[in-house]
Order: structure tokens, then sequence, then C-alpha cells
């Protein structure tokens, strides 16, 4: 089976599993997942969302071709501010693994008219490649049947660098597709909740020599 249509069968069945019911209470809890790069986010690129207040969450990410694990944590323990770890392990052979930090503070949360603002930093002490980054995101059609999420920004760094943004489609009260720019290139996912507190993430990433094919797995919780 070719890497397509392997991809294809996974998004049928992470698509199809939040069909195994949850109750009401349970549905209208929604999750915010850690990024590739560890905070909160889309794919690769960070987003306005955090986790809830005194709470985390714990995430992993594979990619085939480039990326042999990326764990991190991410905590928010006072209002509008994240902090996390990332432990980064390169697929490329020499490449040292190395544990970095990030932040991330909403300086605006959302209303009915303005969008959030959030401004932060990936990779704190510039281990890896660190990235400094501002973002606005917007939920446009909130009552309705598809709502859709717009996430916008710029960083200026190594990881990213230049003008990124994000498109989330909730499709299901458990299931999202996003679409994302990353500065380079274009990304793909379909993130699903098959429980009230764990998401799973199906994506394709463009390396820029190829797309490759990628996992990940999130757990979040409060204290």
């Amino acid at each position: 089976m070719s890497r397509v249509l392997a991809l294809a069968a996974c998004l049928a069945l992470v698509v199809a599993v939040p069909a195994l019911a949850q109750d009401d209470a349970d549905a209208a809890l929604t999750t915010s997942a850690p990024s590739v790069l560890g905070l909160t986010g889309a794919i690769i690129t960070p987003t306005t969302e955090l986790p809830p207040v005194k709470g985390l969450n714990v995430g992993y990410h594979w990619l085939a071709d480039t990326l042999d694990s990326a764990a991190k944590v991410n905590v928010a323990p006072i209002p509008k501010v994240e902090i996390g770890a990332l432990w980064w392990d390169p697929a490329a052979a020499g490449v040292d693994e190395e544990l970095v930090f990030n932040a991330k503070y909403v300086f605006v949360e959302e209303d009915e008219k303005n969008p959030a603002v959030a401004a932060g930093v990936i990779d704190i002490g510039d281990d890896v490649d660190q990235a400094w980054f501002g973002v606005i995101s917007k939920v446009f059609n909130a009552d309705g049947e598809v709502p859709i999420t717009i996430n916008l920004g710029g960083a200026s760094g190594d990881t990213i660098d230049g003008i990124f943004g994000s498109v989330k489609l909730a499709l299901h009260e458990d299931v999202d597709v996003i679409g994302e720019y990353d500065s380079e290139e274009f990304n793909f996912a379909v993130r699903a909740r098959p429980y009230k507190d764990i998401t799973f993430d199906l994506m394709t990433v463009d390396n820029g020599a190829d797309r490759e094919f990628g996992v990940g797995a999130a757990w979040c919780t409060t204290w």
C-alpha cells in the first residue's frame, strides 16, 4: 500500500473512533493539544490556545523522515501563560537530542468582536533553533455546524521565519481538520478526540524535500 493510501486509511479510522460516543458533558469538553514544536498549537506552528488554567498537556510526535521523536509537556500555572519543555530527537545521523524550553503569553483574550493575541518564544535557550513569534486567532461561525478558527502570525528565527498561519475546521465536536502554512511549506492534519482528555494527530508535513507522514498523541488534565 502506498503512503498516500495508508494515510487515507488511518485518517478514516481516526475519524470513525469518536463515534464511540462520549456523553454530552464529555463531548462539550475540548482539549488543546501541543504542536510538533511543543507549544499548544496547530501542526508545526503555535496558536493563541493554552491548556486550561492550572492544567497541562503531555504529547508526543513522530515524523517519518526527519523526527525520531518529540516529547513535550506544557503547563498553564496562571491565566494567559503557557510554559513548556520539549525533548527533541532528530532523525539525522550525528544530530544530538536536545531539551528545549518554550513560553507563550496571551495579551488579549478573544471576545465576540476581537481576536485573541499572543506572543512567545520557541527554544528559549537557543539550543536548537530559536524563534520569537506573535499570533492572532479568531473563531468564525462559532454557533454553526462547522466552526472555523483562523490563526495568523509572524516569527523571526530559524525554525519558523516569516508569515505563518493555520485554519482549523471543527467538522465534528471531536474531530478537527487543520491546514497550515509554516512560513515555508503547507501541512495538513486530522486531530481527533476519542476521549475528553486524549487527542490523536495524523498529519502530512512537507519537509522541503518531500512530503512525509506523521503521528502524534496528547493527554490533557488539570490539578
